[in-house]
């Protein structure tokens, strides 16, 4: 993965994590190797992909299911980014998807994705898929996901 980003201790922490998180064969694993990570500060992140044939339709079409992912992990990785030094990726209690465009395949999508609130135990995101550009104005997706953050121990 390709990361752009302009504090260096974070960008190392980052691609630390990333790598971590890629070297476990899964199923989300396929979406982090071809994502660039375009920006990210506390909170948010953008991430950029090239559609690929693997993971669209019978339209050719980038697939539902790979959209869902793509929120599921990015959204993911917004809410690892408020702590970077104490990595906590919870579990999803409810991921909601909104569909409205097309990503045809070869073309390049942009997932935006924030935290809007963390609280001990519970994180919420919203992410939205651009095509083309984050300021296109094309949106392919929305979604929200609500994560479970464990409680940690207090010693």
């Amino acid at each position: 993965m390709i990361i752009k980003a302009k504090n260096k201790e974070m960008s190392e922490k980052l691609s630390l994590i990333i790598k971590r998180w890629s070297s476990v064969q899964q199923f989300d694993t396929q979406f982090l190797d071809i994502c660039t990570c375009e920006s990210y500060e506390k909170g948010r992140i953008v991430m950029s992909m090239t559609v690929e044939q693997r993971h669209c339709n019978g339209l050719g079409t980038l697939h539902g299911g790979s959209i869902a992912t793509l929120i599921d992990v990015i959204s993911t990785f917004a809410i690892i980014s408020t702590n970077l030094d104490d990595i906590n990726p919870g579990v999803s209690i409810e991921l909601s998807t909104k569909y409205s465009t097309a990503a045809p395949e070869g073309r390049k999508i942009y997932i935006v994705s924030s935290t809007y609130k963390q609280g001990r135990n519970l994180a919420f995101t919203e992410t939205t898929i651009y095509l083309d550009s984050e300021d296109s104005g094309l949106v392919v997706a929305k979604g929200s996901h609500t994560k479970f953050l464990p409680i940690k121990p207090k010693f």
